[in-house]
């Protein structure tokens, strides 16, 4: 499996190969991706909170997928990772994979703010 650190924070073409050049799509796309990452990381604190690892691995398995298909890879690997150690019961380094989730998704957010016609 490829770790945060292959891939880039965030993959502009990625988004660029399904949408060509339709500008104003890609930046609908990343609105509805930004709210949809927040809404799951909320979601995602309140499922370790109440220690509820099925919700936990769910929610993490559609961030992974969220992610990396609109361009975020390294925060899908993120995601991929917190997935993968929940559904393993390795529940001891829950609060440390979310911290690391977090982090990634502070840097995707930033590179997307850097495009054109982005904030």
């Amino acid at each position: 499996m490829d770790t945060a650190a292959e891939h880039v924070v965030f993959d502009p073409s990625v988004l660029g190969a399904m949408f060509g050049d339709e500008t104003a799509l890609i930046a609908s796309v990343l609105q509805t991706f930004k709210a949809g990452t927040r809404a799951n990381l909320a979601d995602l604190a309140l499922a370790i909170d109440a220690q509820d690892f099925d919700a936990v691995a769910a929610l993490a398995h559609k961030m992974a997928g969220a992610s990396r298909m609109s361009g975020a890879l390294a925060l899908g690997d993120s995601a991929r990772k917190l997935e993968l150690a929940t559904k393993r019961g390795e529940v001891a380094t829950l609060a440390q994979d979310f911290a690391a989730l977090e982090a990634q998704w502070a840097l995707a957010q930033d590179a997307i703010a850097k495009l054109p016609g982005h904030s």
